[in-house]
């Protein structure tokens, strides 16, 4: 028995689950199966270490404008807060509001430029939904109701500030796909740096990531980016993607809960008949 708990190496040797969960997912003869045995596999490993109130699912992510996206392999989502339509009792195949999704990740095996392709254009669809706002400076952080006030500098521009952004992510096996490509195909499915996704994972490889040169810094997100990058053997592995990921929890925002846009389909309704409380 250890003296004591290493944090790190725990989350270190989940990773390393992860792959051997791959593999028997990959086992099996149907197509479906070693998709969803994969995603479950995650998803179990998420739920384990992830703070209290983040919800970890799959299926759809909509806006209150009638936008909707791929369907997403991977949703991490403010529990408490969000609304979750589930269709002929198969939450796999739920839909969330884009207001109170954390995250989204897309799952592949060993990851061809035609896998990162398809994940990159699924990703996009997510950076383009919109989430709704009054056109004032209020905002609240993910897992709060609280609403916030801020000045001018603090104005929710998702377009511009990654803690605005939903973190999204491409996690596989291993990637068979060089960094030159990766950055070629980027430019051309997203055009511009606010639709860039924020890692991809992996899990026996590299994580690619941003760096800003001026400063010789990794960065959390595009927007902050001069270069794509691929991290050396000592950062790379589980460990560094879940320190993202806590990091868009803890720092990322969202904007007020506005659950009727979903619900009614207007805001204001005429009265018909009157009658005296007593």
């Amino acid at each position: 028995m250890e003296e004591r708990f290493d944090s790190k190496e725990y989350i270190k040797i989940l990773g390393e689950e992860l792959i051997s969960d791959f593999i028997k997912a990959g086992k099996t003869t149907h197509t479906c199966a070693v998709g969803s045995g994969r995603e479950k596999a995650l998803m179990n490993k998420l739920k384990s270490i992830l703070p209290h109130g983040v919800g970890v699912g799959s299926g759809f992510v909509i806006d209150s404008f009638g936008n909707t996206s791929s369907q997403c392999d991977l949703i991490i989502y403010e529990e408490e807060f969000a609304l979750k339509f589930i269709i002929n009792n198969d939450d796999t195949y739920a839909y969330y509001n884009c207001e109170s999704v954390i995250a989204v990740g897309e799952i592949k095996s060993d990851a061809s430029i035609v896998d990162i392709e398809d994940s990159f254009k699924k990703l996009k669809k997510i950076r383009e939904l919109i989430r709704y706002r009054e056109n004032d400076n209020r905002f609240r952080c993910y897992l709060s109701k609280l609403v916030a006030c801020g000045a001018d500098s603090e104005k929710y521009e998702p377009n511009e500030k990654n803690t605005d952004q939903i973190f999204t992510f491409v996690l596989c096996k291993s990637l068979k796909t060089p960094l030159s490509s990766i950055a070629n195909k980027a430019k051309e499915v997203f055009e511009t740096k606010d639709k860039y996704f924020n890692i991809i994972l992996p899990i026996e490889g590299k994580p690619i990531t941003y760096l800003e040169e001026n400063i010789n810094s990794l960065v959390q997100s595009a927007l902050d980016a001069t270069a794509l990058c691929e991290l050396s053997d000592n950062d790379a592995g589980f460990n560094y993607f879940i320190t993202k990921l806590l990091y868009q929890i803890q720092h990322g925002r969202s904007v007020p809960l506005n659950t009727q846009r979903y619900i009614q389909s207007k805001n204001r309704f005429s009265v018909s008949t009157i009658t005296p409380i007593l």
